[in-house]
């Protein structure tokens, strides 16, 4: 009789503000990501050993205007082998140097305005579909394409990867 392979969610790591950050988070200043600007997240380590290369994703914003529906925010992972990132914005959180720094990042998805209406959460996922990521260290990037800044409160922006290993039974 064969094996059945399952499906086993690993620990959930977050990018949030350095604020609202636990053990496992690294820091992700997007609170108040202005219109036409992007941020990085600190780079998470996934580390050297045997782990998932599978991940699913998860994104929430709001915004402290109205916003215009269909607009979007733009969702980017960053990658590194440890000593070349796949641009010069460097491995520390902070601020997008030029919308040109996005073109060597690979594009994972967007959160797509679904209600023109400030303070209400709007989020996005992979959807149940894995995305791979073979390097060892990533860095979440966000750019908001929208024409309102997000807001300022520190727990209503920010982004979650969830390892999805599979697991023979």
């Amino acid at each position: 009789m064969a094996n059945l392979i399952y499906q086993n969610e690993g620990t959930h790591l977050h990018a949030v503000p350095a604020t609202a950050a636990q053990a496992e988070d690294v820091a992700f200043e997007v609170q108040s990501l202005a219109s036409a600007a992007g941020r990085q997240s600190a780079q998470l380590d996934l580390g050297a050993g045997a782990r998932s290369s599978l991940f699913e994703w998860r994104a929430f914003v709001q915004f402290a205007t109205t916003p215009v529906l269909d607009e979007v925010v733009l969702i980017y992972l960053k990658t590194s082998d440890g000593v070349h990132e796949d641009n010069d914005d460097g491995t520390t959180e902070g601020a997008v140097s030029a919308i040109d720094k996005l073109k060597n990042l690979r594009f994972i998805g967007a959160i797509k305005v679904d209600q023109a209406t400030a303070d209400i959460e709007m989020v996005a996922s992979s959807g149940g579909t894995p995305i791979e990521i073979r390097a060892r260290y990533v860095n979440v990037v966000f750019w908001n394409a929208s024409a309102d800044a997000l807001t300022a409160d520190v727990d209503e922006n920010g982004f979650t990867l969830i390892p999805v290993p599979d697991e023979i039974q």
